[in-house]
């Protein structure tokens, strides 16, 4: 009796540890002063561009970071030499709390850097050459068997299979350009005929929907020790030939795709920060994740080197392509694909009736 008794003492005592450690552990960190951030992306194309700033928060301060707001934001572009530069300043103007923008963009080929005045502090971007700007030799597709894994409570995580097409692109490797980053937006359209079943036919609905890139940065370059003069088979985004999961009835039938792909010609220091960036967001979770603040950007305090800073001071060429895809519905189908030469605004989503929009695209 009394060895059992020992025993039940013993698992007692095991259950009782084992529930301690599910207690989560908050080490106590320092709670720094609030460091400036910059978000900032400046291309030819005013739409593009953007500077915003703002203050991060401490460890555990889920609050929304805040905006800093009458600063001075300049654009310094540097000519001359080394020895004896040249710098003439573009004024930003602040259009919201914490976001800045500049009437005059940037040109390929020009260096610049961006200077920030906050208070009596100083901070300045190293010293960036914009690009040229980008192109791609040829977009194509290719078939693609998608899979992935459902879960529920049921059961066991399940395996999905989803056909359709990659969508690939081949870019040239030049001196010059080495290095691109990639966005994309898809714009499905789809078609809605009513049934009729007494008196005048009715108009059709035309109707659209739109994805978005998220996640990863989509980056694409010179791979170290490569001397390849191109990019090829680079993945951009996978396109189901089955569409009924992003329309709101199986009434809807898919018209085919939209694809807008924003192409960034970068720089290799620049390929390298959102390759840091990629690392980061894949270790998201893990035991021993990077901090932000270990993702070197290029900016320092001039005033106070014992500043830190976080952020990118991005200066990018930029060019925008547009296709449209019908794919078909499965392997077998041919996949009709063209170009388009029209770039007309395309709300998010929505629908008409009879006549197309402007921007409607078809076989």
């Amino acid at each position: 009796m009394k060895q059992i008794s020992s025993i039940f003492f013993l698992m007692a005592l095991f259950l009782f540890l084992l529930a301690s450690c599910e207690d989560i552990y908050k080490p106590d960190l320092e709670i720094v002063p609030g460091i400036l951030v910059v978000e900032s992306q400046l291309t030819n194309d005013p739409a593009k561009n953007f500077v915003r700033l703002s203050k991060s928060n401490d460890f555990y301060n889920t609050n929304q970071q805040e905006k800093i707001t009458g600063a001075r934001v300049d654009l310094v572009q540097v000519t001359g030499t080394n020895i004896r530069p040249i710098e003439t300043t573009y004024k930003s103007t602040e259009n919201s709390a914490g976001n800045y923008i500049f009437q005059n963009t940037p040109v390929p080929g020009n260096r610049y850097k961006l200077r920030i005045t906050v208070g009596n502090d100083i901070y300045e971007s190293n010293l960036e050459l914009m690009p040229p700007i980008p192109v791609i030799d040829s977009l194509y597709t290719r078939f693609k068997l998608e899979r992935s894994y459902r879960t529920d409570a049921s059961g066991p995580p399940t395996l999905v299979e989803t056909p359709g097409q990659e969508i690939y692109i081949d870019a040239p490797i030049t001196q010059a350009l080495q290095y691109y980053r990639f966005n994309w937006r898809t714009v499905l359209q789809w078609t809605y005929y009513p049934v009729v079943l007494n008196g005048p036919s009715q108009p059709s609905y035309l109707g659209w929907l739109s994805r978005y890139q998220d996640g990863l940065f989509n980056l694409a370059g010179n791979k170290q020790f490569s001397v390849s003069s191109r990019v090829t088979k680079h993945p951009i985004l996978s396109l189901p030939y089955n569409v009924e999961a992003y329309l709101d009835s199986s009434a809807q039938v898919g018209s085919g795709w939209i694809v807008i792909l924003d192409q960034f010609g970068v720089s290799k220091d620049s390929y390298i920060y959102h390759e840091n960036l990629n690392k980061q967001i894949s270790a998201e979770g893990n035991l021993f994740d990077p901090l932000l603040a270990q993702v070197f950007g290029n900016f320092r305090c001039k005033n106070d080197d014992s500043k830190m800073v976080l952020g990118y001071f991005d200066l990018n060429s930029y060019r925008q392509h547009r296709y449209f895809l019908n794919l078909g519905t499965n392997e077998k189908s041919k996949v009709v694909k063209h170009q388009i030469k029209m770039y007309p605004d395309i709300p998010d989503r929505g629908f008409v009736r009879g006549i197309p929009p402007v921007f409607w695209e078809t076989n």
